[in-house]
């Protein structure tokens, strides 16, 4: 079957949706990737089609507005005006490229950036949507540990679910709605939809949450579409050969700290990389800092500092002490698997909610957002997390525990096992002619679509885990 799977954004989400799609296609399946371009020789080294976006998502993270909103995107008011604004300007080109990297697809699956047209997709196609998530869903749940922005993160509460209910449920509605009013007029042909009828097809739909019950328990009260299946690793450390320069000052002393930001970018990274080497010299470790969009590093550094541009973290981080990193989805996961405690710098989306979950499971120190950084308070926590043998021992455990874990065959007995997500599909789609694109050259959606999970009627799943 062909598979069409939408991953524009950072690395961090392309590379588990590489993960997937890599298994997909052992699997017997044709997968094609949309992701931005600077993405498209990895893909195809992996064996899949990539289909290439027209956003790139770096020149939009270097731009005003995305400077701003890593400068400002752990305040979630100013956080949603900012993704509106940036929205505003790539938005419709992004759901031209999902349009067209879903022509002939016999099954869609999108993520928290693309659900809400993906699943106008699907509806128009007629054919399953699966929505594979790196984060906790944005339905309602009573779990503080499974609500973003929870007002009560530690507790199991109604007041959390309520929160759910009336502020954090209808984000992507609130972000995406005139685009999709617009996407689903004037591209698809399909009649409008209210609020009420969007939040129906979002909990109605498959998802697939890619990381461990262990950090994030899965709710009792989500429905039973919805599913926790573990992390999505792609291990590439075959495919690389570390700098003979990198060999040899691992070797020359104690195990040092990893610095990183990843796709964060900066006004001032000659700044970030004194107040980063500051703190490392405060601590009294060695550290190997890693360049990321920001280009840090780019100043002459002391000795006992590596500067690397890149490296697999499966590779890096389990010959680290500890890792400090800015807390997207992906980077949490790579620093929870290697074993060592991790200290958060959240910039911006979710990264604080990664930061809350590493201090409330004793891995890692409380985070310190980007606009507190100093080198006093990074230096405090780098003495925390290497120094503290409870928080050593609960990493080193959890990541353990995390390692036995196999998220992705989970996922795809979970992808095969749900025939009702392709019969409710077909049973929404609307029969309208036509499919109009404001666009130079003409595409139609097939008029029918292979039914993803004919194979589930024979099979059943098997529960969610749980911790």
């Amino acid at each position: 079957m062909k598979i069409s799977l939408i991953a524009i954004g950072t690395r961090g989400d392309v590379q588990p949706a590489l993960a997937l799609g890599r298994a997909l296609a052992g699997a017997g399946h044709q997968v094609r990737l949309l992701a931005g371009a600077n993405f498209k020789s990895w893909i195809e080294g992996h064996g899949l089609e990539a289909a290439v976006s027209g956003v790139d998502i770096q020149t939009v993270m270097e731009s005003e507005g995305g400077l701003e909103w890593i400068e400002k995107g752990n305040n979630p008011i100013i956080q949603m005006r900012i993704m509106k604004k940036l929205l505003s300007q790539v938005g419709w080109q992004m759901a031209l490229d999902m349009a067209q990297a879903c022509q002939g697809a016999g099954a869609v699956i999108g993520s928290f950036t693309s659900d809400p047209l993906v699943l106008s997709i699907a509806e128009k196609a007629r054919v399953p949507h699966i929505s594979i998530l790196l984060q906790p869903s944005l339905a309602p749940t009573r779990s503080g540990a499974a609500t973003i922005n929870a007002p009560l993160p530690h507790r199991t509460s109604l007041l959390n679910y309520l929160f759910g209910q009336v502020l954090t449920e209808s984000m992507g509605w609130r972000l995406y709605g005139n685009i999709l009013a617009r996407f689903r007029r004037d591209v698809l042909r399909l009649p409008a939809q209210d609020w009420a009828q969007h939040r129906d097809t979002m909990r109605r739909r498959l998802v697939l949450h890619g990381y461990s019950p262990l950090v994030v328990p899965h709710p009792a009260d989500w429905p039973e579409n919805f599913h926790t299946t573990g992390y999505w690793f792609l291990d590439e450390d075959d495919r690389w050969t570390p700098a003979a320069e990198l060999v040899r000052f691992l070797e020359a002393g104690a195990p040092p700290i990893s610095l990183g930001f990843g796709s964060m970018t900066g006004r001032d990274p000659q700044a970030t990389t004194r107040l980063l080497v500051e703190a490392v010299q405060r601590s009294g470790r060695r550290a190997v800092l890693l360049s990321g969009w920001a280009g840090l590093g780019d100043i002459e550094l002391p000795g006992s500092i590596f500067r690397l541009d890149a490296a697999p973290h499966n590779w890096l981080f389990p010959r680290m002490v500890a890792v400090v990193h800015h807390g997207g989805a992906g980077t949490t996961a790579a620093g929870l698997r290697a074993g060592v405690p991790s200290i958060l710098v959240p910039h911006m989306s979710e990264q604080s909610y990664w930061g809350q979950r590493v201090e409330a499971l004793g891995v890692g120190p409380r985070a310190i957002p980007r606009h507190r950084l100093t080198a006093p308070a990074l230096a405090a926590a780098i003495r925390s997390a290497t120094s503290d043998p409870t928080m050593r021992r609960r990493a080193a455990d959890l990541g353990a525990r995390i390692r036995a874990e196999n998220g992705i065959a989970l996922a795809l007995a979970r992808q095969g096992c749900y025939p009702a997500t392709a019969a409710w599909m077909r049973s929404r789609s609307r029969m309208v002619s036509g499919w109009r694109r404001p666009m130079p050259h003409s595409v139609e959606m097939p008029k029918s679509g292979t039914n993803f999970c004919a194979t589930a009627m024979r099979c059943r799943a098997p529960a969610s885990p749980s911790v």
